[in-house]
């Protein structure tokens, strides 16, 4: 299959709000937007299909004459069939069997002398009997809570026939083509996959009820062969009913083990929220071990089945998907069908490197207007490099239950089939408007989850390309200017009480720090090294006093208990000492932009005095950062660890933890509330408090309203929106103060440059 649900998405942008695809699929209203969708169609008159599409639509009709032979099963794969179809009924039984037969036999054992007592009239005694019998129901409860609950479904908006007739009528015609009922319905969503899912709940599966949903960056980046060799694969498994039966069953067994072994249900995640919750009594505390005991008992367990499920039937799976292959090779052909598996990789590809454009852009105040076509874009700027980039990952797994794309193009070659479908033209054309539909999706995905008024920040790719070679340019530029000296800390950027440095004009001051220069970088080097080894220790520290253990956290190169204080002490001490000679040199180049600044003319002075004075003011929160960027390393640790295990002790420690960040933001933020700090947002100035409500939502008034989870994700994007605008005003100071030496013969810190 070209999508399945234990394959990582190709999504790497930090802000969930703002990548076009939800990483929980339930935060974009797909429902809603479809039933708005069709509501607004009903009421105006529906267009005349184009040319392209009425073309497009014969020659389908054309080209898939008669019906693709089925080959009939042979006695050993009716067994085999039969062999994972067992598999798939007997582990989850195997489960609720051992469940049921535990608790009935407890529930016995203490419900009988509870009877005798009650019939005695002993009371008490029976009262003690029936605490345990009642505690065992609460426990089957528990137990049973996995068999209960959906699984994961994907949507997208529902594609009418008048937007895409000619797409609708390739997958009818192939339908007819390959025997199969026609899917209810196709969906297009802005993902890069392409699935058949449940039309309504697992059972309409097995009733031919289905649906096709496709991401539109496909659409935009293959060519109709393309996309027409992953509907006839996907439409295969329906050709055979015992095949179609044990492959489904197969993966939605497997599905729902997976989501029960990671712990991805509501009542996990209410646990894990009430084991973040401070100041816990002991009666909860071990209200609350218990509890999570119990889960991980739980989820071992189906960790336990998924595993054996997957090794028995996983074989069965990946014989079944390059049999599907060969169906859609018969159709499009061996060199295309390769060019499709090639394609689709790229454009997966594509969609980590634009989500993290975009979420750059979103900085900026900006978003892509075409979230698809920007994909496609990207994967087509790399297609000289696909042979290449496809290689490299060719032989690995996307899961166990399909097989490698080697495996799938050796299958491909061995065929060498030559394909009945010639249509080399943009899949794009299957659609009436792709370009407005792309774009109308695009918008969609940015208000599903909660981007007010989203279509004022929308620009097209070429802008946001622009801005970012603009901003390379700014970095190189900011880094000649202060000669390497903006990567590891915030600068001290301020007047010197030093009576010879204040009376330094430009040139005099870069005579000093070229004269300091060497002496300066041993600084630096010594600096970074030192800082490492403070965080390490300070990690170190906090994690011995919340009791948790280090090798489990930091492996084998931990300190003893005893040195950890000492050596603390005696890092910072050192750095101390560093710092204050690498400050003393920043203050140089504070009077060297701050001499400039007072020659430059008016149009100057004013594209560089917001910058300048913000490089002023942030330089005096430069310890606050400091102190944020250090309490957010064990947080870090803390919740990165809770993947590998969920306990108490370890979510009190991260509840430790977030106050100590938590204390640490409201300090910071006071400081800068007090200064005008003010920063560019989609063409307007506001204050750089407003930016981060704006960006990552306002901060609540106390701690226990935010999980630990929700703390550590905050600061992180709070740590990246500082890191960005802090150097965006030093690129911005960088070039005006460059522009104004190199006009007046000023000679630069670095010679060679």
């Amino acid at each position: 299959m070209f999508a399945n649900f234990a394959a990582r998405r190709h999504l790497t942008g930090p802000l969930r709000a703002v990548s076009p695809v939800a990483e929980n699929d339930s935060e974009i209203d797909w429902k809603g937007a479809s039933k708005r969708a069709k509501k607004s169609i009903s009421k105006k008159s529906l267009p005349i299909a184009s040319d392209n599409s009425r073309k497009l639509s014969g020659y389908f009709e054309r080209v898939f004459e008669g019906s693709l032979p089925l080959a009939r099963l042979t006695f050993k794969e009716s067994l085999q069939l039969a062999f994972v179809e067992a598999v798939s009924l007997f582990i989850p039984m195997l489960y609720i069997s051992f469940v049921f037969l535990v608790s009935t036999a407890s529930i016995v054992f203490f419900s009988e002398p509870m009877v005798e007592n009650l019939l005695e009239a002993r009371y008490l005694e029976a009262t003690y009997w029936a605490c345990p019998a009642v505690l065992l129901l609460g426990l089957l409860y528990i137990l049973m809570r996995p068999l209960f609950g959906g699984f994961k479904s994907y949507h997208g908006r529902v594609l009418q026939k008048h937007e895409a007739p000619a797409l609708i009528s390739l997958v009818n015609e192939l339908s007819r083509h390959l025997n199969v009922v026609p899917p209810k319905k196709i969906e297009i969503n802005n993902e890069t996959a392409l699935r058949v899912d449940a039309y309504s709940g697992v059972n309409s599966i097995y009733r031919d009820e289905y649906k096709i949903v496709i991401g539109a960056p496909l659409l935009m980046g293959m060519s109709v062969n393309q996309i027409a060799a992953m509907i006839a694969h996907e439409l295969s498994h329906f050709r055979d009913k015992k095949k179609k039966v044990a492959f489904y069953l197969v993966h939605h067994v497997s599905e729902w083990l997976y989501f029960r072994a990671t712990g991805q249900d509501k009542f996990h995640q209410k646990l894990l929220k009430r084991m973040q919750k401070e100041g816990l009594s002991k009666f909860e505390y071990v209200e609350l071990w218990v509890w999570q005991r119990i889960h991980l008992v739980q989820q071992s367990s189906f960790a336990c089945m998924f595993s054996l499920h997957r090794r028995l039937t996983a074989w069965k799976s990946r014989e079944i998907e390059i049999e599907t292959d060969s169906a859609a090779i018969s159709l499009v052909g061996s060199e295309e069908f390769a060019g499709m598996l090639k394609m689709l990789r790229l454009i997966q590809g594509s969609q980590a490197a634009v989500s993290k454009q975009n979420d750059w852009a979103w900085k900026e105040g900006y978003l892509l207007d075409d979230y698809a076509l920007s994909v496609a874009l990207e994967a087509n700027k790399t297609t000289a490099l696909l042979d290449k980039l496809f290689e490299k990952d060719a032989t690995k797994e996307v899961t166990r239950f399909c097989p490698s794309d080697s495996v799938r193009l050796e299958c491909a070659g061995k065929l060498n089939s030559k394909g009945v479908l010639t249509a080399k033209v943009p899949a794009s054309m299957l659609l009436e408007n792709s370009r407005d539909l792309s774009k109308e999706l695009t918008l969609l995905d940015y208000v599903s989850t909660g981007i007010k008024d989203a279509l004022s920040h929308c620009v097209p790719s070429e802008k946001i390309r622009q801005l970012q070679l603009r901003k390379e340019k700014l970095n190189k530029l900011a880094y000649r200017y202060f000669d390497g000296r903006i990567e590891s800390r915030v600068l001290r950027f301020e007047p010197t009480e030093e009576r010879d440095v204040s009376q330094f004009d430009i040139q005099s001051s870069i005579d000093y720090i070229r004269r300091y220069r060497v002496e300066d970088r041993k600084y630096q080097a010594s600096s970074g090294n030192l800082l490492k080894r403070i965080h390490k220790a300070y990690v170190i520290q906090r994690l011995i006093q919340s009791k948790l253990p280090l090798k489990k956290h930091l492996g084998n190169e931990v300190l003893a208990k005893g040195e950890s204080d000492a050596y603390l002490e005696h890092m910072r001490a050192q750095y101390q000492q560093a710092l204050y000679h690498m400050e003393a040199l920043d203050q140089v180049f504070y009077q060297r932009a701050f001499v400039a600044l007072n020659y430059l003319d008016i149009s100057a002075r004013g594209q560089v005095l917001t910058a300048f004075s913000n490089l002023e003011y942030y330089s005096q929160v430069r310890r606050e950062v400091s102190a944020i960027e250090e309490a957010y390393n064990p947080l870090s640790l803390i919740v990165n660890g809770l993947h590998n295990g969920v306990s108490t002790r370890i979510l009190q420690a991260g509840v430790t933890e977030k106050q100590q960040v938590w204390r640490l933001l409201h300090m910071l933020r006071d400081r800068l509330r007090g200064k005008p700090v003010k920063v560019s947002l989609n063409r307007r100035y506001i204050h750089i408090l407003e930016y981060f409500d704006i960006k990552l939502g306002e901060l609540p008034s106390e701690s226990q309203d935010m999980t630990v989870e929700e703390v550590a994700e905050y600061v992180s994007k709070l740590l990246q929106l500082l890191s960005f605008q802090y150097h965006k005003w030093q690129s911005q100071v960088a070039l005006v103060m460059s522009q104004f030496e190199t006009k007046n013969g000023v000679a630069p810190v670095n010679l060679l440059h």
